[in-house]
């Protein structure tokens, strides 16, 4: 058998995990980890579903799995933008809608395992901010304040990020205004940041 006949079973395998956990990670934000289907993720993958036994252990191996890959891909993708700066740039949720649909539908679907996967993986972006924080101002542990004001401004980012075409409607935004709307929020969610964490 020749060295490359000898690889091919690896690369297959990795080429098949990769293609269930990219399907698996665009469900989860498209459906949900409740209407999400072993057979949909094949089918969307090309490939058997009964793969997704063998390499993940079930469903909820697979789902672990592509919630992995999405909390270190949004994790990365907020230290480059925010060119290492562990305090996030104020809007980068727009920008990174496949992470932010997954966490939702997650935990809209009450799989709070699922959604805080940052957690257990060591990669939470609001949870280094904090860190970075206590660290600066010498202090012992986030006091109650501080955590209900990285929660507000955690649930501003999201919101905006999931609502900006429904709240520039509501509020009659024109095209010519958006970027200036942006530029106020960063604006209000950067000083709120100073307020708190630094």
């Amino acid at each position: 058998m020749s060295i490359t006949e000898q690889n091919r079973p690896t690369r297959n395998r990795v080429d098949v995990e990769e293609r269930l956990i990219v399907a698996a990670g665009e469900l989860l934000g498209e459906v949900g980890p409740r209407s999400m289907s072993v057979r949909n993720v094949a089918e969307r993958a090309g490939v058997n579903h009964g793969l997704v036994h063998h390499y993940f252990g079930g469903k909820d191996g697979l789902m672990k799995a592509a919630m992995t890959r999405l909390v270190e891909e949004h994790a990365a993708f907020a230290k480059e933008v925010s060119h290492g700066d562990p305090i996030p740039e104020p809007l980068l949720l727009n920008h990174d809608p496949k992470y932010l649909r997954a966490v939702v539908r997650a935990v809209l679907d009450d799989e709070m395992e699922l959604a805080t996967t940052e957690i257990t993986e060591g990669v939470s972006v609001p949870r280094g901010a904090i860190a970075h924080a206590v660290e600066n101002m010498k202090i012992d542990a986030p006091d109650v304040h501080m955590k209900a004001m990285v929660a507000v401004s955690m649930a501003m980012e999201m919101g905006w990020a999931a609502l900006e075409p429904f709240l520039f409607a509501v509020i009659e935004i024109k095209d010519t205004e958006e970027e200036e709307v942006r530029d106020i929020v960063r604006d209000f969610r950067r000083h709120m940041v100073k307020q708190v964490l630094q």
